[in-house]
């Protein structure tokens, strides 16, 4: 099908909504480039979005550029029938938003349509919000402790596994989007025991077990984030039945010396090390992991401020992502789980190992955005890079994360998973593995 000018603006709205959320004030000056966009389009970006579009070549992209190309060329398409299933809630969600809009017509019409549109991502976005009141409360006893999780919808069991010293919330515009068709359920990870003891990795396995006894399920599919994805492979290399297959996303894991790590995950090892160790170091160390309240200024070349806006973390949320870090007390608490979870190497590879996918993220400055040379040989769908996205994708991009996870939970066989929007995923091979050294010029493997 021909590209259209309401394809094109959709692809261009996204963008501009993903990239004006960190920076109000990016497109100031800064125009959206693209090739051949269709003909009227930048008459109707300039009226819905207020930016100038410049027709160019490739080769003068920015970051914010090559992320619309890839969007506005994405298959649409999806995967399997129940991964097409949120592109397909997407389309009839957008039913009302599009049934009014042409491709011609007054610049009036590109500005309500632009309403419209952002109408239907502050419902969407509510919906995900108030998730956790719609699901039911349920409560797994084990060893003297009642752990209270959220389950709802029909279907597969699927377990979302946060990583440590967080709360479920970070999963719900996720949850929302693989609700259809599955049985979600997720809670907040373990901080202490019945008794006040340091909730350990052997604390995680068994509120896991306990869960899965409660839902009265024997197998679960698992998307598992940052720490948490350690946890989950530990989890498939214990409980290899109980477990069809995982998601990795993000994962933080222990790394050898020559492992590649983010500087943020060897200040981290190091800070929760030395406060494990001295707890009373603690109120001190959160000075150290505080960072910057306000964004500083983004840099004044094109290219770098592309790269440095996307980068940026999700605003409204630091009281959700640094919730191990809001007193020194948690601090603690999470600094010795930490440490002992790290302690744990990778599990070597064994038979019966569930299918395992990992995916990273491009611009992810919390975890490497590669896996440790140890988890390679267990993830027998690969390895992608979601381009230009952060360590927060399930909350910044959930329908690109969401369309990937279902398509792989549907058909977890090796190899990259088919899905509608994969452009915005570079796949990893044995003959081009995303390293440091190739990754921003390894080509995409489409499967």
């Amino acid at each position: 099908m021909s590209e259209t000018i309401e394809s094109f603006l959709t692809a261009a709205h996204r963008t501009f909504v993903e990239v004006t959320r960190r920076a109000p004030d990016y497109f100031d000056g800064r125009p959206l480039r693209a090739i051949d966009p269709p003909a009227g389009s930048a008459r109707a970006v300039a009226a819905a979005l207020g930016v100038r579009l410049s027709a160019v070549a490739a080769r003068e992209f920015t970051a914010v550029d090559d992320l619309l190309d890839r969007r506005r060329h994405a298959d649409g398409a999806g995967g399997t029938d129940r991964a097409g299933r949120a592109d397909r809630a997407d389309r009839a969600d957008r039913a009302d938003v599009t049934r009014d809009s042409g491709d011609s017509g007054p610049a009036g019409d590109w500005e309500r349509w632009r309403l419209r549109q952002d109408r239907r991502g502050a419902l969407r976005a509510a919906r995900a919000a108030h998730l956790a009141r719609a699901m039911d409360h349920r409560v797994a006893r084990h060893s003297g402790r009642a752990l209270r999780y959220r389950a709802g919808g029909r279907g597969p069991l699927l377990v979302l596994l946060t990583a440590l010293g967080h709360t479920d919330e970070v999963w719900y515009p996720l949850a929302d989007r693989l609700l259809p068709g599955r049985r979600v359920v997720m809670w907040d990870a373990g901080e202490t025991g019945p008794y006040g003891q340091t909730w350990t990795l052997a604390g995680q396995l068994a509120d896991f077990d306990a869960v899965l006894e409660a839902e009265g399920a024997d197998r679960c599919d698992v998307i598992a984030w940052c720490s948490g994805a350690q946890i989950a492979v530990e989890y498939a290399h214990r409980r290899p039945k109980a477990v069809r297959a995982a998601v990795l996303l993000h994962g933080s894991y222990p790394r050898a010396g020559s492992d590649p790590s983010s500087a943020y995950e060897r200040n981290l090892g190091a800070v929760c090390a030395s406060v494990a160790a001295h707890p009373e170091r603690a109120a001190r160390a959160l000075r150290a992991l505080g960072g910057e309240a306000v964004p500083l200024p983004l840099p004044r070349e094109e290219h770098l401020a592309a790269v440095e806006v996307l980068a940026r973390t999700p605003p409204g949320l630091d009281a959700v992502l640094r919730r191990p870090f809001r007193d020194a007390r948690a601090l603690a608490g999470y600094s010795r789980q930490l440490t002992e979870l790290w302690r744990h190497p990778v599990p070597a590879a064994a038979p019966g190992l569930p299918p395992l996918l990992s995916l990273g993220a491009e611009l992810d400055r919390v975890a490497a955005p590669e896996p440790p040379a140890a988890l390679v040989p267990l993830l027998t769908a690969g390895h992608g890079l979601l381009v230009g996205a952060t360590h927060y994708s399930m909350l910044d991009r959930p329908e690109v994360v969401a369309a990937v996870c279902g398509a792989f939970l549907d058909d977890p066989r090796p190899g990259p998973p088919a899905v509608g929007g994969s452009r915005e995923v570079r796949w990893s091979t044995a003959a081009a593995p995303l390293t440091r050294s190739n990754s921003s010029n390894s080509e995409e493997v489409t499967s």
